[in-house]
Order: C-alpha cells, then sequence, then structure tokens
C-alpha cells in the first residue's frame, strides 16, 4: 500500500510541475505548449507510425507490414507530415529501383519516453480500453 501511495505522491507532484509551467501563459487555449505538443501527435496514425519506428530504421513496405489497416495514401501523408515537424528522417538511395528508409530524428527520438508510458498504460489497461473502444 506504502509503495502504491509514494507512486500516487510521485506522479502528483510531477503533475503539478508540469501544470505549473504551461500555467504561465493561458491554459489550454491554442497557444499552450501542451496543447501544440497534443495537436503534434494527436492525430489517429502518428504515434503508432512513431512507435513502429523506435525499433529502428524501416522501409516504406516494412512500416505498410508493421501497420496493416492503414492506407498507402494515409501511411504516404502521415510520414510526410512527420517529415515535415522534423521527428522522422527519411533517406533515398541512388539505387534501381530507388530504396527509401525512415527513422527518427533526435527530436523524434525525444518523445519515446512518453510514447513508452503511454504503451504501458494501455498495455496495462487492455481489457478495459478494449470495452470503451467499442463505444469509439
Amino acid at each position: 500500500m506504502s509503495a502504491k501511495l509514494s507512486e500516487e505522491a510521485f506522479f502528483q507532484e510531477k503533475i503539478d510541475s508540469m501544470i505549473g509551467k504551461i500555467k504561465k501563459k493561458p491554459l489550454f487555449d491554442e497557444t499552450c505548449i501542451f496543447s501544440l505538443g497534443a495537436r503534434l501527435l494527436g492525430d489517429k496514425w502518428t504515434i503508432i507510425i512513431l512507435v513502429v519506428l523506435m525499433e529502428g530504421k524501416k522501409r516504406y513496405s516494412e512500416l505498410q507490414k508493421q501497420v496493416p489497416t492503414i492506407s498507402p495514401k494515409m501511411l504516404a501523408q502521415t510520414l510526410k507530415k512527420l517529415e515535415e515537424l522534423d521527428l522522422v528522417k527519411r533517406e533515398v538511395f541512388p539505387e534501381i529501383p530507388p530504396r527509401v528508409e525512415y527513422e527518427l530524428t533526435t527530436f523524434g527520438k525525444s518523445v519515446r519516453p512518453a510514447i513508452t508510458v503511454l504503451c504501458e498504460w494501455s498495455v496495462g489497461h487492455e481489457s478495459k480500453i478494449r470495452k470503451m473502444a467499442k463505444n469509439i
């Protein structure tokens, strides 16, 4: 019980600190840094693609195989957006046929801890999330 309580206290302290930092500007409006960060990562495919790229460099076809429910058009759009946001680097190799690889940039790698926590939370609450997902 005390370990759980100290974990709660630890997270509450982190939350209080984080809220204190973002409260210096209007909270949760369009200029709020948290809102901007959430919008940067908050579409349907961005975090999923970033998780796959956390494993390392991937070719387009590998990404398509690992995320079979994404359409080729949406995968291309998401990769282009992630490249424009400097989260993903695209490297084209001058071969025939051309080979293209995608990998996380330094900025992209900086979001790994947050994504890891989200993944752990999802796995830890799988049954509840699956039940709730039916209503989404």
